[in-house]
């Protein structure tokens, strides 16, 4: 569980705007997008390789109704994903996409999930969503102001696709079936 809790704080403090400068101030402009590449990919896979060394521990016992909330906010946040991707009213709309994204998507597994590592995970994922959207709101930070016309239903539909991809790629990546159609 280590390198999973590793992997959440180490992306987690990636994010935060104190250190995009300090790694802006170290590699410069252009440096910024491959460190921060790099960073990301070590992160994640402590993530992954921390996720699958860890014994499941059952924590809590999630609602029945979970698993439906799941597919639900993770459709949405999948949603958010794309309107993230474009630059639409939509995305000016929300100002964070990319971290209501991360909230839903967390919040549909942890009701979806009872374990330890889950609970690291997604509530390590959603706290962290939480305090950058607070930043950022304090901040006041804005997306872009720059709108492309039909950027709104090209992002809804990519997050649609994303979502739709994501359902049947979910058992090979994690080895958990999303939709079970018998018992």
């Amino acid at each position: 569980m280590i390198l999973l809790l590793l992997g959440v704080g180490l992306l987690a403090v990636l994010h935060l705007p104190q250190l995009k400068a300090a790694i802006i101030a170290c590699t410069g402009e252009k440096g910024y997008g491959p460190a921060f590449g790099a960073i990301s990919i070590a992160a994640l896979a402590l993530i992954v390789f921390g996720w699958w060394i860890s014994d499941f521990a059952p924590v809590y016992e999630p609602p029945v109704w979970g698993r439906y909330a799941n597919f639900g906010l993770t459709f949405v946040a999948f949603l958010c994903l794309g309107i993230f991707f474009f630059r639409g009213r939509l995305r000016q709309s929300l100002r964070f996409p990319m971290g209501i994204a991360v909230a839903l998507w967390s919040v549909g597994h942890l009701l979806a999930n009872g374990d330890l590592r889950s609970l690291i995970l997604f509530g390590g994922l959603l706290f962290s969503a939480i305090v950058l959207i607070g930043i950022g709101v304090g901040q006041g930070t804005r997306p872009a102001s720059e709108m492309r016309g039909g950027h709104d239903l090209l992002s809804l539909v990519i997050g649609a696709a994303l979502f739709g991809a994501m359902t049947q790629l979910h058992p090979v990546l994690t080895g958990v079936p999303i939709l079970t159609l018998t018992r």
